[in-house]
């Protein structure tokens, strides 16, 4: 495991055979990370954009890249967020994300994009700062945060759901020969 990409992941070291189990529990994890991931944009499309999922994409990658400075992997909340959980003066020191970048980046035709982040302005999730857009912190903060809450929660017990899979699949690797079933033979 020492040269794979997820070596240094905590929750992954308890495995001794990750590829392993993954490949022995793979049909489990896809579904239940797929029925995670559909839930979560489902979810996520209904409550912030009225069922429009392009609008989705463009204001989660707005969001997303406007503080992405501000978050460098590996942070911790006390370095970098207030008392209220928020970064301090946030919006000032977003960065303005330009069209062209948001088409570039999402894949969505310009005069679509375009049009989504004027009915997002419209909504007072976005506005224009600059030469790009920002997000609006205030528009979604309540509803935002118990979204999120719950996210959160889902995705641990996701995180729980798929750790399990793999750690019995990798239980279950003890004696078994590859391409084997450990089913009863008949």
């Amino acid at each position: 495991m020492p040269n794979r990409p997820y070596a240094r992941i905590p929750s992954l070291k308890e495995l001794s055979d990750f590829d392993g189990a993954f490949d022995r529990a793979f049909s489990l994890v896809a579904f239940v990370l797929n029925r995670h991931i559909i839930d979560h944009l489902l979810r996520a499309t209904r409550l912030l954009t009225d069922g429009d999922a392009e609008a989705l994409m463009i204001w989660g990658v707005l969001a997303h890249l406007n503080v992405a400075h501000m978050m460098p992997p590996g942070s911790v909340p006390a370095a970098i967020l207030d008392a209220r959980g928020h970064l301090p003066d946030e919006e000032a020191r977003y960065r303005p994300l330009r069209l062209r970048d948001l088409t570039d980046i999402t894949g969505i035709p310009r005069e679509t994009v375009r049009r989504k982040l004027n009915a997002l302005a419209a909504q007072h999730y976005v506005q224009r700062a600059g030469n790009g857009w920002v997000l609006c912190t205030g528009r979604v903060e309540p509803e935002l945060r118990e979204f999120t809450r719950e996210s959160v929660w889902r995705l641990l017990a996701v995180a729980d759901e798929i750790r399990a899979a793999l750690r019995d699949a990798d239980a279950g690797s003890a004696g078994r020969q590859p391409g084997s079933s450990s089913g009863p033979s008949g």
